[in-house]
């Protein structure tokens, strides 16, 4: 793989693969995903609203937010201190969302069957030493570090508002009839992105995915699978298998991402 793009990491590698896949009780796939090795960077992407209007809001979301972003790390690049911290990689992540989400809302617009149209949105982007995650809604990023896994993104639901309040109990979520109500998702007027960041290292596996995944596995089923030690692909694929023998009640997104060491 050419490693022409300017901010590309030097101390590591990364290899990344993902799957998106329909599950069983859903008649269409209104996920997207994006998997872009060459600028190190993976979107997943999970859409709502009728008449196809989900997959149309989530694949505008990979679009609009991946172009522009690239776009601006390469001019951000020439700079003679690009990227000494990850702020510069955080204002361009969030540019390029509120830019998908004025983009949802234009198109949303212009159509009666697509008004009302949104989607969820979570990012990871590495450059120089740093990754950065960004997310609007419950789609997340996880990162497994020395055997333990991490949620790093935030879900922007109700159900999480109150976990955070102490009023419902982590155990209690899963099944609470409310645990799908989001507060925020793209196609809203007004959106507020989280964002992390940090700097990674030779041996972490990230994974971002659609709730289609955490509806039906838990977060220590997939910690259990990465730690498995398999190929991006075959681990993205095993972990879609365990969500629909457990039921596939949702459209299903994968994307694993492994950090290896450096060459010599």
């Amino acid at each position: 793989m050419k490693q022409a793009f300017p901010c590309f990491p030097k101390h590591i590698r990364i290899k990344m693969a993902g799957i998106t896949d329909t599950g069983l009780r859903r008649n269409n796939n209104e996920d997207n995903i994006l998997v872009d090795m060459q600028h190190a960077l993976a979107i997943v992407a999970d859409g709502m609203g009728g008449h196809n209007a989900g997959e149309v809001a989530s694949q505008i979301a990979i679009d609009v937010t991946s172009q522009f972003l690239i776009a601006g790390l390469h001019i951000e690049s020439r700079m003679d201190d690009a990227f000494s911290t990850p702020k510069p990689m955080k204002d361009l992540l969030e540019k390029s969302i509120q830019l998908a989400n004025r983009k949802i809302i234009e198109e949303s617009g212009k159509d009666n069957t697509k008004s009302g149209m949104g989607t969820t949105v979570v990012c990871l982007l590495f450059c120089k030493s740093w990754f950065v995650i960004g997310n609007i809604g419950d789609s997340r990023c996880y990162r497994f570090r020395d055997g333990k896994i991490s949620q790093l993104s935030e879900d922007h639901s109700w159900i999480q508002g109150m976990i955070k309040q102490g009023t419902i109990k982590m155990e209690d979520a899963k099944r609470h009839p409310q645990r799908g109500l989001l507060l925020q998702a793209l196609g809203n007027r007004e959106v507020d992105p989280t964002f992390t960041s940090g700097c990674s290292q030779a041996g972490d596996v990230f994974v971002l995915c659609s709730d289609g995944l955490t509806e039906v596995v838990s977060n220590n089923t997939i910690g259990f699978v990465l730690n498995q030690n398999g190929s991006p692909q075959k681990t993205a694929e095993k972990l879609v298998e365990l969500a629909n023998e457990n039921g596939g009640p949702d459209n299903i997104s994968v994307i694993v991402v492994k950090i290896l060491p450096a060459r010599e």
